[in-house]
């Protein structure tokens, strides 16, 4: 599927990992786009995404998002921060986004990095890399689950108030 610029643009600067998730992030941001050719052309690619195959949707994703290149010029904060991620080379993780909303909730007291192990893990799929935000009934969970060999924990972090991050050690790889 041939996409223009401006289309390939919109779908550089989304957070989403697949089809439904990037559909989703365009038709939220719809009602938002204040310049009108900008928010038809939105429209368009969420129906041409919804068109696809979700196996072709992913592919197209994966490489506008590994070789697209920003023209010259003014850039959003969103652009600043695909771009940023680009060049960091950094796998982007499956769950809550680093600056996710839950991360500043008072009950919260854990951030994690996992790998999904199996199949039948309360969330995610087999080999995803994912990121969560959780109370410490949840992380209980999540060691019920890790007991049960269905995911393993990469990083782990005590969450402070105001969402800082205290990592329990800084040298294991994301």
């Amino acid at each position: 599927m041939e996409l223009n610029e401006m289309e390939k643009r919109l779908i550089f600067q989304t957070e989403g990992y697949g089809k439904l998730d990037v559909t989703y992030e365009l038709r939220m941001c719809l009602p938002y786009i204040p310049d009108p050719v900008k928010r038809k052309t939105a429209a368009e690619l969420v129906r041409k995404l919804d068109a696809m195959p979700e196996k072709d949707c992913l592919a197209l994703i994966q490489d506008i998002r590994k070789n697209y290149r920003i023209p010259a010029g003014p850039k959003t904060m969103g652009e600043l921060l695909a771009e940023a991620r680009q060049k960091s080379g950094a796998e982007k993780l499956k769950g809550h986004d680093i600056m996710a909303l839950e991360r500043f909730d008072p009950e919260v007291k854990h951030m994690i990095v996992f790998d999904v192990l199996s199949g039948n893990a309360p969330v995610g799929d087999k080999g995803d890399k994912m990121r969560l935000f959780l109370t410490d009934a949840g992380y209980q969970k999540f060691i019920d689950s890790q007991e049960r060999g269905e995911v393993r924990l990469k990083n782990h972090a005590k969450v402070a108030p105001g969402g800082h991050l205290h990592y329990d050690r800084r040298d294991r790889a994301l």
